[in-house]
Order: C-alpha cells, then structure tokens, then sequence
C-alpha cells in the first residue's frame, strides 16, 4: 500500500470518529448555525425592544424656581419635532393654534439620511423625545443629589435671565446628568436636541425682529453625502467584528478533534496499539493532521456561511444602515476561505502539537488556553482602528490574517498584499506541521509524564546528528523569515538612512544575526555538528568549474528574465520610483563597499543558511527534489520582492543544485558571490559599465541585453548544469573543511 493510500484510509477513519463525537458537531455545526441567528436577531430585537419601552416612559426634569419650570415647559411643548407647527409661535399663539386644531398631535418620521449607523444611533433620542415632567426643587444642591439618587433622570439650571426673543442676551444652561444610568441618559439626550431646536429658532426670530438675514449669522451650510457604495457600507460593517469571530471559531472547531485524537487516544489507551500499527509514525500524523485542519476548515467555513446568511437574510440593512443601504459584499467569501486555510492548518498543527503533552481530556483543556490566548493577541491588534495592512504587519501572524479579511470585505486590498499573507501563513503552517509530526514521534510524547517531556527541550538530551531535523528547518525558516522581515523594514523605513554608513552596518547585523548567528545557535544547541550541517565540505575540482559557470552567467540570464517579464507582468509605477530612489542612494558608496555588503556577505550567509541549515535539514525528511524546491521558495521570499520572486527562485535552485550535486557548500558561495558583484559592478552608475559597452554589451531600450551575450550566457548555464548532473557521486563521509574532533 502506497503512502497516500494509507494516509487516505487513517483520515477517513479518523473523520468518521470524528464527527460521532458530539462535543466536536456542536463546535462544528450547532454553535455557527444556531448561535449567530440568536445572538444576532436576538440582542438586536432586544435592543429595539427595551428602547421603545425606555421611550414610552415619562422622565422627571427638575428646575430651581417656577419661571425655568415655565419656560422649559413652554419650550418642550413649542419643540418643532414633537409638533412640526409649533415652530417659532409664541405661548398665546400656541394656545390658539391648539385650540383651533392646527397644531399636528405628534411629529412625523424623519426622512432617511445619510448619517453612519452609529451617527443615527446617538441622534434617534435626540429627534424623538420622550415625554417629560418637570417638577420645582427648592436649591441647585438638592436637585444634583435627587439625580444621584434617580429621583430626578435630569437637573436644568440657569445663569443669567431666560432667553427670550425680545433681548440679545446669552443664557449658560446646564444639564445635571448621571452618564451610569440609561434613564439619565435617555432623558438628557432627548432635552439637548430640544433646546438645541429652541435656540436655532430664537436665532431666527431675533433676526427677524431686527430684520435681518439668516445668512448672516450662518454663513455656510455644511451637509455631508456619503460615496461608499453599499456593498463597501456592508463589508466595512463585517470588516469589523467578523474577522475576529472567524479567528476564534476556526481555533474552536479544531480544538475537541485535536483533543480527542490525541489526549483522548492516550484516555482510552490506544493510542500506544495505534502507534504499534504497522505503518510510519508520519503517516499516522498526516491522517490526523488532516482531520483536524479539515475540521478546523468546514467550521471556518460554516461560521462565514452563517454570520454572512443571517446578516443578509436577515434584513438587517435598516438596522446597520439608514434606509436599509447596506449589501453583503458576498464575492469576497471564497477570498477569505482562502485565506483562512493556511490559518487552519497552522493552528491544527500546533494544536495537535500541544495537546500530545496531555495525559487526559481536561488536561489537555489547559493546555489549548494558552494556543488561544496567543492568537487572540494578535487578533485584537488587527481590528485595532486605524491599522493597515503594511510593513511589518504583513507577515505578522493572526494580525495579517485579521487586516486582509477586513479589507477583502471592504473591496480595497492588494493582490501584492494577499500574496505575501498567503505565503508567510503558508511558511508558519508548514514549520507548525513539521514540529508536530515531529513531537507526535517522541517516545517522550507517546508516554508523556512531567519527566520525560522535560528530555524535548534539555540539551543534554539531544542525540549528537550531522545535520538538523526537518522541524527544526522549518522552524528555522519560519523565524528567519520573520525576523529578516521586520529588520529590514525597520532599517529601510529610518529617513535619511539608505546608503549611509549606518545602513551598511545595520545591513550586515541583519545577515549575520538572522543567517548565521541564529542558526549556529540552534545547531549548538541541539548538538549538530555545523561542519556538516553547513556542508562545509571541501569541494572537488569540477564543482568549482560549474560555479564559474553559473556566476559568470546567470547576472546577464536574470536581466534578459526581468526585461521579458515587463512585458507581461509589468512592476507598478510607485513601486518601480521607489526602486529607483532607493538605487540612488547607492550612487555615493565605494564600489569595495558594495561588493562587500551587497554581493560577498549575502552569498557567504544566505548559502550558510539556505543551502546550507535548511537544505541538509529538509533532505532527510522531504527528499532531495522537495528539499531543493522548498529552500528555493523560501529563497525567493525572503527577498521581499514579488516581481523577483521567479529570477530568485532559479536562482537559489541554481545554487542548491551545486550543492546536492557536489555535497558542499563552496561552490555555491562562488556562484553566488559571482552573480551578486557582477549584477552590482554592472548596473547603472556601476564602474563595469562603460568597460563592457566598450565590448559591445548595452542593453536595449527595453533593457534587453545584447542577443549574443545573452545565447552565449545561455549556453553557459546549460554547461553547468550538464557537468552538475553528470557529477559523480561522493560518499557521505566525504571530508569536511574541519577535522571531526568532538561533537557539540
């Protein structure tokens, strides 16, 4: 039986337990279908029910003497929105009109706005009133304490006469609230937009008695009018709460699988019977693995369905949006599908991961909080306003997550955007897969008791290995990736600073630090022998040859590549200016300088760690074409450049072929430091420049190279690649660069 087959069969098997099991349905299935229509209709006509009855009440207004009690009541009862025709009459001429039956019995609706949901929110008390009772308190002291007490919901008082129309004078008006009681606040909100009607209306009728424009004390008229479309209105409304909810639900579908298949196995004692299979330890992993990251999927997927079904069928336009203006952007859900299922599968590794430490159901509960609380963190950063998908957030786990559904719901991301979030999620998910499936093979894991699991994590209980483990390459690369990441943003985002002495060194730390320094560290520490893990291995004769090969080519190749891909993936013009006024900042630095940090330093560090850590790693466990294509990609993304992504790639495979090849280090270094200097020396401004055009290399206005220098560039590489292939196999033991002497 094949690998595939016998991974096929344990997942089915395992996904048919699964989903007998009723704590795992509930999480999957009732919570999204059933949770989401109650919280959502519920709370919501809830809400609405518990306002109107708040409005039917009579709120109490206490005042200091009988004429502010007269006044306000006259003002209340003359208020143009409880009765549009009362609008500027006197107290005589109001008696009169009621009496004739002119005055309308109560307001009508308001037309639809254009105000915000929240702006229309806070204003519904303010345009509709509710009913009031004013009662006289003897002194200012008193009413504040019968507010406090709730006997009163609002204290009125007043500096200075009682304005009138008749004078010019300004009355200071306060309003005694309690902000902790909604009564207090009801009531205060419905008075402020009546005595905010009151003065506009004796504005106008002061005017009017000294015959003057209204113009003149309201010079402009400001009105706002809204440009979003509705299906923007809808996904800025989601973009809110919905990417959090996805994040948690997701998490939650995959915790009682990742439980039951692991703690649980171990509960019930067969999980040792399972491992004693006669199958690999890793194809027993893969099954599982699959039933959880497939759960963890279907309940990210019904959560969507759900939330999106319940907002959209649910009528719920009126209530997020004035006049129901608000459509559910339904095409960015199979983006964010998308989306989530690398997020699904990073989370079911590292719950698989840590729920193999647990002894029992309830212990491995306690451990899922902490898996929890580590992406809740990030989340809530993301929904954070103001935060944009940009600089170091792009590769930040859970937050990129979090910003790029928010703005595919929007309808405003970039495809530069999704790619990059798609493949740093990608590279945590798979570093997460490769240290549970290697954690689910310990014997420490298998019968864990405190004692034993202390021996994954102690250096003296690391077997002596000539190169690392497929986890512990992934999960090199992953950081690696990461910390090159936000080193080079933060350096390239100080102004003033490309091309500067400053950036030079903070440049070579960076290569250092995250290429050399972290993973010797970790080789240390895990007792790996670095001469070997590095392949540090003298070279013969002919590798060195097929280098020379290489880098005497492939800088004229990448050239004639990206003038080809202009024509059918052109790079943006902001993109493109910023090259360029970065490439400028190299005019002033010593040719020595750039040859230095910019071609040497990166081919001795990038090979060490690329070609070097992370390919001996992934061999054991991937296979030699695998290995070669996964540090090729993570090769070109650590570049930070999509439109060199391709030329990258070929490159760093280029390169990891010399060494598969030749099982060493060396002629990879070469290669590399070959087509770095000459791509540098070459380039605009560069000291080689006027040299070769005086030898007939120019490139054309498109930038292609000459045609002779770019088939003779060709034929080269094809010579390298010949002799790379007809290499001769060398023995393991082939002798390192260093004498063995005693192992880390």
């Amino acid at each position: 039986m094949s690998r595939l087959a016998r991974i096929n069969t344990i997942w089915r098997k395992e996904l048919i337990d699964t989903l007998r099991d009723r704590r795992t349905l509930i999480a999957m299935v009732l919570v999204p279908m059933v949770l989401y229509p109650a919280m959502i209709l519920g709370s919501l006509q809830g809400f609405e029910l518990q306002v109107s009855r708040l409005k039917r009440e009579i709120y109490r207004v206490g005042v200091t003497d009988e004429a502010a009690r007269h006044w306000l009541q006259q003002v209340i009862d003359t208020d143009p929105v409880r009765r549009p025709g009362a609008a500027g009459l006197s107290a005589e001429e109001l008696i009169e009109k009621d009496v004739r039956g002119e005055l309308p019995a109560e307001s009508q609706p308001a037309a639809p706005t254009d105000r915000s949901p929240t702006e229309t929110a806070r204003s519904d008390v303010r345009e509709h009133p509710p009913e009031y009772e004013i009662e006289v308190v003897p002194d200012a002291r008193m009413l504040a304490e019968w507010v406090l007490t709730g006997r009163l919901h609002v204290g009125f008082l007043v500096a200075g006469p009682l304005p009138t129309a008749r004078d010019t004078a300004t009355a200071s008006i306060t309003l005694l609230t309690d902000p902790t009681e909604i009564r207090s606040q009801m009531a205060v909100a419905g008075l402020d937009g009546i005595l905010e009607r009151a003065g506009r209306d004796l504005v106008q009728q002061r005017l009017a008695r000294l015959e003057l424009a209204p113009g003149l004390v309201r010079p402009l008229e400001l009105r706002q009018e809204t440009v979003a479309t509705p299906e923007k209105v809808g996904g800025s409304i989601l973009g809110q709460i919905v990417p959090l909810i996805l994040i948690i639900m997701t998490i939650t579908g995959a915790i009682y699988p990742a439980i039951d298949l692991t703690a649980g196995e171990r509960e019930r004692g067969t999980l040792e019977t399972l491992m004693a299979a006669p199958v690999p330890t890793v194809d027993l992993i893969a099954g599982k693995f699959v039933v959880v990251a497939l759960i963890g999927m279907l309940s990210a997927l019904l959560n969507l369905l759900s939330i999106g079904g319940t907002v959209y069928l649910g009528g719920l336009g009126a209530v997020f949006g004035a006049g129901g203006q608000v459509v559910i952007p339904l095409r960015a859900l199979p983006w964010v599908l998308l989306v989530l299922i690398p997020l699904a599968i990073m989370f079911s590794a590292a719950l698989l991961a840590v729920c193999s430490f647990a002894r029992s159901f309830k212990e491995a509960q306690n451990y899922v909080m902490p898996v929890m609380i580590a992406a809740l963190i990030p989340a809530v950063i993301g929904v954070l306003p103001g935060m944009r998908l940009e600089g170091p957030l792009v590769v930040m786990p859970v937050t990129n997550i979090v910003l790029l559904t928010r703005d595919l719901f929007t309808g405003r991301f970039e495809l530069v955007a999704l790619l990059w979030v798609l493949v740093s999620t990608t590279l945590y998910a798979g570093a997460a897969v490769a240290v549970a499936a290697k954690l689910f093979g310990q014997e420490a894991v298998l019968f864990a008791d405190s004692g034993s699991i202390r021996t994954l994590f102690q250096r003296r209980f690391f077997k002596p290995s000539d190169q690392p483990t497929t986890a512990q390459a992934f999960l090199l690369l992953a950081v690696a990736f990461s910390a090159n990441f936000f080193a080079q943003s933060r350096l390239l985002a100080a102004p003033g600073v490309f091309g500067t002495s400053k950036y030079w060194l903070g440049l070579t730390a960076i290569l250092l630090a995250v290429f050399v320094v972290l993973p010797a560290a970790a080789g240390l520490y895990t007792r790996v022998r670095l001469a070997t893990a590095f392949n540090l291995r003298l070279p013969p004769a002919r590798g060195l040859v097929a280098a020379l090969c290489f880098g005497a080519s492939t800088w004229i190749l990448a050239q004639a590549w990206m003038s080809f891909q202009e024509t059918w993936l052109p790079m943006p013009p902001e993109i493109r200016a910023e090259l360029t006024r970065l490439m400028a900042g190299l005019g002033d630095a010593h040719p020595a300088v750039l040859v230095l940090v910019l071609a040497a330093l990166p081919a001795v560090c990038e090979e060490l760690f690329f070609r070097g850590y992370a390919l001996s790693g992934l061999r054991g466990g991937l296979g030699r074409a695998a290995a070669v294509l996964v540090v090729s990609f993570a090769f070109a993304i650590n570049h930070h450049s999509v439109h060199r992504m391709i030329v990258t790639g070929a490159l760093g495979a280029a390169f990891a072929l010399l060494v598969v090849q030749y099982r060493s280090l060396w002629p990879a270094m070469l290669a590399h430091l070959l087509h770095n200097g000459l791509s540098v020396l070459v380039a605009e401004g560069g000291p080689l420049q006027k040299p070769l055009a005086g030898v007939g290399y120019a490139l054309d206005a498109q930038g292609f190279p000459p045609g002779s220098w770019t088939a003779a560039a060709a034929g080269l590489a094809v010579f390298g690649v010949v002799m790379c292939l007809l290499a001769p196999a060398r023995p393991a033991d082939a002798p390192a660069l260093a004498p063995p002497g005693p192992r880390h």
